[in-house]
């Protein structure tokens, strides 16, 4: 007989949310392992005495941390997916029948508390790392990675539109006191010209008006979108996250690598750690932070970029005079540093009187009236440097960063919240930023924290229990080695008889032929009492 199901709801006024969430459960944990009471004494000054109570602060970061481990995208979502889960609920405290926050609190409380209360919030759970012995801070792995905006590239204006809109204090008639075409007046000054759609958009010209902080970044093989630039360091002993920060999506790299290594060597210094190296790709290259890093005994491993180049083609240089010398014979003076767009660079000149009877002129100079060599003013960085990344030890240094950055990034972008920011501007950027990192970190701490199974269950056996496991593994252990030897004792026997079989096919195949068959070509000598008999 078939069973049918009847859908009869019941009150259970003896249900307990505790015993119905399992104690593996990563919310259970997590509840249990953090103390977050001190989020009471970090968001105080930001709250005032009186008037209607707020969310609880716990609470809210509590919602933010639901948000990217579960990899939502928006606040509504949070909410949703909170309502339906029992082990969230017994997270954030919540019974069946409470009600949890309007997603629109999330919003504004996100936008009311500064960056500092979440880097502090950050700062904590990386205190609770480092007291579980997950990373060391002797050597940071630094990466930068766009993150979308919530802003859309179509909707984006010019920057230097100045429309005629009418004052709004006067009233606005026709020549004849007749009521004005308002639908034309409005078509008139949001329309374009067709010309002007056609006209490529960069930062230089347009904007956002959703979300003026973001910018026109292009990723290999992928349309151009709207970005912001997240920026972290890793520490390479268990990839904890050590620092992380938003920027401009069209600035490059290499001018934030100052900022990050300054703000992480400032956050394991209150955690009594010290910087010692510095890995980063080729992005983060430039003389000056090669300067940067020797001046604070940094020991740095970045790609060159791929503009330097070491010499000339045609020229030798003469280290202890400093100058340079042409196939002609003639010298190139250091003329001192200049500043040229931005950049620092060594100018060496040739004489003009040189230059003018040169047989190679045309070729070398050109147009000019004589040859000028430049070279960057941090050279001597760029080479020292160059000398460590070709050396065994940064080698290994740029297989660890590989290894360790980029499956940090992986992981944020994918799998904690990541590949787009659901706030506007690069404040709220970075405290989406700042929560991904922490729950990353926080997921860490409870996986490496927690002690293992096989050592639970090591740790519970006792007395004559434990002794019979001992004397059970041991034994175990003995089978498996005495067949190992067998086997390979079989093996021998097997190889042997083979190489008997080959030798005797050969020597009776040249006995038959009379031709050399290429299997003897090299073979060891046997005894004569193995061949076989003609």
């Amino acid at each position: 007989m078939v069973g049918k199901k009847t859908s009869e709801f019941k009150t259970h006024p003896s249900f307990n949310l505790k015993e119905r969430v399992p104690t593996e459960n990563l919310y259970y944990q997590l509840k249990e392992a953090i103390n977050w009471d001190f989020l009471y004494q970090a968001v105080a000054p930001y709250y005032g005495t009186c008037g209607h109570e707020s969310i609880d602060p716990i609470v809210f970061f509590k919602l933010m941390l639901v948000g990217h481990l579960e990899n939502l995208k928006s606040d509504r979502a949070i909410i949703r997916v909170s309502r339906l889960r029992l082990d969230i609920l017994y997270f954030l405290d919540y019974d069946l029948d409470e009600e949890l926050p309007w997603h629109s609190t999330l919003s504004r409380t996100r936008q009311r508390l500064p960056a500092d209360v979440l880097d502090r919030f950050f700062d904590h759970i990386l205190s609770l790392c480092l007291a579980a012995g997950m990373f060391e801070g002797i050597t940071q792995s630094v990466d930068a990675a766009y993150v979308e905006a919530n802003a859309c590239l179509d909707k984006m204006q010019p920057k230097d539109t100045q429309l005629d809109w009418p004052d709004h204090n006067k009233i606005i008639k026709n020549e004849d006191n007749s009521a004005p075409d308002l639908l034309g007046l409005s078509l008139s000054l949001t329309a374009l010209p067709q010309e002007e759609k056609k006209r490529l958009r960069s930062n230089k010209t347009h904007y956002s008006p959703a979300d003026p902080d973001a910018r026109i970044a292009k990723k290999q093989g992928k349309p151009s979108r709207l970005y912001h630039l997240a920026s972290l360091s890793v520490d390479t002993f268990r990839h904890v996250i050590t620092h992380i920060q938003a920027d401009f999506a069209d600035e490059r790299d290499s001018r934030h690598l100052l900022n990050i290594v300054t703000k992480t060597k400032q956050k394991l210094k209150e955690l009594d750690r010290k910087v010692q190296r510095v890995l980063a790709d080729g992005g983060f290259s430039s003389g000056s932070n090669y300067a940067m890093l020797e001046a604070n005994h940094i020991e740095g491993y970045i790609n060159l970029y791929g503009q330097y180049t070491k010499e000339r083609e045609g020229f030798t240089y003469e280290a202890q005079r400093d100058v340079y010398r042409c196939t002609q014979g003639k010298e190139l003076k250091n003329k001192g540093i200049k500043a040229a767009k931005g950049y620092f660079n060594y100018y060496y000149w040739a004489r003009t009187q040189d230059c003018r009877q040169c047989p190679v002129k045309q070729d070398c100079c050109r147009s000019a009236n004589r040859k000028v060599l430049t070279f960057t003013a941090f050279r001597n960085h760029f080479d020292r440097m160059e000398k460590r990344l070709e050396s065994s030890l940064g080698r290994r240094m740029k297989r660890l960063r590989m290894s360790t950055v980029e499956p940090v990034f992986g992981s944020l972008l994918n799998y904690f919240g990541l590949r787009r920011i659901n706030a506007k501007g690069k404040k709220a950027a970075h405290k989406c930023m700042v929560m991904s990192a922490t729950a990353y970190n926080l997921k860490k701490y409870l996986k490496l924290s927690r002690p293992r199974k096989v050592a639970v269950k090591q740790l519970a056996l006792r007395g004559k229990t434990a002794y019979n496991y001992r004397i059970m593994t041991e034994e175990i252990w003995m089978t498996i080695k005495l067949q190992t030897q067998l086997l390979r004792s079989h093996l021998a026997v097997f190889e042997l008889c083979n190489s008997h079989v080959r030798f005797n096919f050969t020597v009776a195949t040249e006995r038959s032929t009379g031709c050399r068959s290429p299997w003897a070509r090299g073979r060891r000598k046997i005894p004569p009492l193995m061949l076989l008999d003609s």
